[in-house]
């Protein structure tokens, strides 16, 4: 039985007890240092983790060093806070059973073979995770582990650290993938960079990569968080990431992947996650504050700039200087591309002391300066030193080459003569020109950072710069066509599932024309008549909708439209017009990844001129939900763009909150309002159709 003495481990309090373990235990560790699960071990002798360490081994008395146990039945409860769990898959949840009646807070499980829904050790790892009393959090499998340079807590094998640790930074990382985390660690430590913390999160099966990160960011030891992710598997953390994202101001940088079909694919292979659709992970991530980055390489450069700049409020102002005139014209571009980067203004003093700088040679002098002395890397350094002092210069963008300059005499040059003022970003002419990793952290110890290229230089600036804006992206993916082999549901069924109060266009079933002419006398005219939507989906196509405006039209209408549900088994329906106002489309749709989202769009003529769309999420309030839609352009029509009508948005955000409520339990994969009409009195749905999706199609 287990005996527990604390509550479970969560965020923070798990955080802390991984990066600073007062004991760690560690079951599996080989004697051989040739195998990746000495490592751990061996890391922790390494670099100066001054915890108690239990190693457990029944076939050797020490290992490297550390005395064993045969057993855990030896270890006594509470011996011990964390664990790193390096054993074959079959026998992981047995030895996870174990130190959770040791009362041990955490394990880091490093071990693959959970991937596959239909393994055993995935079986069995899942009815533990899944027991009510369980203290014991899991960190993994299928991860590399987790690190702190602070501590020298490194529950890892990472192949990176074999020769050296990273320096101690304020730098935290999360990765769901280890051996792209390793290529990130690789980058940073190029660079010179300082790490904190690095958390590889593996298949997720416990704790997700948003905990972790709402764990990270309240430390004082972390000023900026790199989040590698494929698939988010805890979206009921993304609420206590974004408030803390607000109120600590810290930026957290993400690569999200898995966003192609294949790449979905390749995601589910490799962790078994499910991945949803790009356009909806870039809604989200961006409404929650997250600085969502394209590549691992703007990863990096990132978090370069964080490590050496820090934070920078738009618009920040840069001072250029480049070996080269057209470098600078790049950058000039490259900044003049940007909303929240330009060009500081340079005063007489600056001017003048700049020319003095070069003995007169240069030939104009304003922002970007073009300094095209080869061999005279001690001009070069000096003249960036005055820049960096200069008022209004938040950053200097500096561009070298090798082929006009030492770098060694450039690091020296700039400690030697610089003053405190603002940091230097140094890049490269061309980027396989590189500078030897010892003078790049020689650089890194001197604020400056040094970046490949303009072009990613201001890049990476721009991601930097906090600005007090939030753009919300575009969204272009299309409406995900019906699944052919799914169930439809037309109006009746529809109108069932939704509360009776929901604004419908008034429509009533009728059987036949003495029933049709009832209905459009009770309603007045204009009246539509047109399929139910039991079986018909496009009326259009079919003949099965017509708009009657005037009674002697009536008979003709119902008629045609009668006939043609008769023959595809669908139903006629009567319905009231809806006056006046925005005609929109409104689709809910059902995401893999992150559940029910509305896809809202103009409907109409305006569909063929403007393919505008917004995505709103049904995880945000309803206040978000009336702040993105307000936001995106769709938003400005409908609030009444040049004087224009305006139209209900707090209705319409109301009426879709209702829709995510109401759809939530049922099994319905796109549901599809068109059109909606949205006027200044409210709104009025007129159409809809519904769809499931079949279980193959889901696989």
């Amino acid at each position: 039985m287990n005996v527990v003495t604390e509550p479970r481990l969560a965020s923070v309090e798990l955080v802390d007890t991984l990066v600073d373990p007062v004991s760690v235990v560690v079951v599996g560790a080989s004697s051989d240092p040739s195998k990746s699960s000495s490592r751990p071990l061996r890391y922790l002798a390494k670099y100066g983790y001054q915890g108690s360490t239990v190693v457990v081994n029944p076939n050797r008395s020490s290992v490297f060093g550390f005395d064993t146990i045969p057993a855990l039945s030896a270890m006594t409860p509470g011996s011990a806070s964390a664990a790193i769990v390096s054993v074959a898959a079959p026998h992981v949840t047995d030895i996870l059973r174990q130190l959770d009646a040791l009362d041990v807070g955490a394990a880091v499980v490093i071990g693959s073979g959970f991937e596959r829904s239909d393994s055993a050790p995935r079986a069995d790892l899942l009815s533990f995770l899944a027991q009510e009393d369980r203290r014991l959090r899991v960190i993994g499998p299928n991860c590399v582990g987790t690190m702190s340079s602070r501590t020298g807590a490194h529950l890892n094998f990472s192949s990176v650290l074999q020769n050296a640790a990273p320096r101690v930074g304020s730098i935290a990382l999360v990765t769901q993938s280890g051996a792209t985390g390793n290529g990130i660690l690789m980058s940073l430590l190029r660079r010179g960079i300082g790490i904190s913390h690095w958390f590889s999160t593996g298949n997720e099966m416990d704790t997700g990569a948003l905990e972790i990160v709402a764990g990270l960011l309240p430390r004082e030891d972390v000023s900026a968080v790199g989040l590698f992710l494929e698939a988010v598997t805890d979206l009921d953390w993304l609420a206590s990431v974004t408030r803390l994202i607000e109120s600590t101001g810290k930026r957290v940088f993400v690569v999200k992947v898995a966003e192609s079909d294949l790449g979905q694919a390749a995601a589910g292979s490799h962790t078994g996650r499910v991945v949803g659709s790009a356009d909806v992970s870039h809604a989200v991530l961006d409404h929650a504050g997250f600085v969502r980055v394209s590549s691992i390489a703007e990863l990096c450069d990132c978090l370069v700039l964080t490590d050496i700049v820090g934070s920078v409020r738009s618009p920040v102002r840069l001072s250029v200087a480049s070996v080269s005139g057209a470098s600078a014209v790049i950058v000039s571009d490259a900044v003049h591309g940007s909303a929240k980067l330009e060009l500081a203004e340079w005063n007489t003093d600056i001017t003048d002391r700049l020319g003095q700088i070069s003995g007169g040679r240069l030939s104009e002098v304003h922002n970007p300066l073009d300094v095209p002395f080869l061999g005279e890397t001690e001009v070069f350094a000096d003249l960036l030193s005055a820049l960096s002092a200069a008022p209004g210069t938040d950053v200097v963008l500096a561009v070298e080459s090798s082929l006009a300059h030492d770098r060694g005499i450039l690091a020296a040059r700039l400690d030697a003569g610089r003053p405190a003022g603002a940091a230097i970003v140094l890049t490269h002419l061309s980027e396989d020109d590189q500078i030897d990793a010892d003078v790049v952290a020689d650089f890194a110890e001197k604020r400056v950072a040094v970046i490949p290229t303009p072009e990613r230089a201001v890049r990476a600036l721009d991601l930097l710069a906090v600005s007090d804006l939030r753009e919300q992206p575009a969204v272009t993916e299309p409406i995900p066509e019906p699944d052919p082999a799914g169930t439809q549901f037309g109006l009746e069924e529809i109108a069932a599932l939704l509360p009776q109060d929901f604004p419908w266009a008034t429509w009533t079933v009728v059987s036949d024309l003495d029933e049709a002419r009832q209905a459009a006398s009770h309603y007045g005219l204009p009246v539509a008549v047109k399929a139910a939507g039991r079986t018909i989906s496009h009326r259009s196509e079919l003949g099965a909708v017509a708009v009657v405006r005037n009674a002697v039209d009536l008979d003709d209408a119902f008629a045609r439209v009668a006939t043609v549900c008769e023959v595809h088994g669908d139903a006629v329906v009567i319905q009231s017009g809806a006056g006046a106002g925005h005609e929109m489309l409104v689709a809910i749709v059902r995401d893999a990844e992150y559940g029910l989202v509305a896809i809202v769009r103009l409907g109409g003529v305006l569909v063929e001129l403007l393919d505008d769309q917004v995505m709103l999420w049904s995880g945000w309030s309803n206040d978000e939900l009336r702040d993105v839609l307000r936001s995106s352009r769709v938003g400005r029509i409908l609030a009444g763009y040049r004087g224009n009508p305006a139209g209900d948005i707090d209705r319409l955000c109301a009426t879709i909150d209702v829709l995510f409520e109401a759809l939530a339990a049922t099994e319905i994969s796109l549901l599809e309002l068109n059109p909606i009409i949205v006027s200044p009195d409210g709104v009025l749905a007129v159409d809809a159709l519904a769809y499931t999706t079949t279980k193959e199609t889901e696989k």
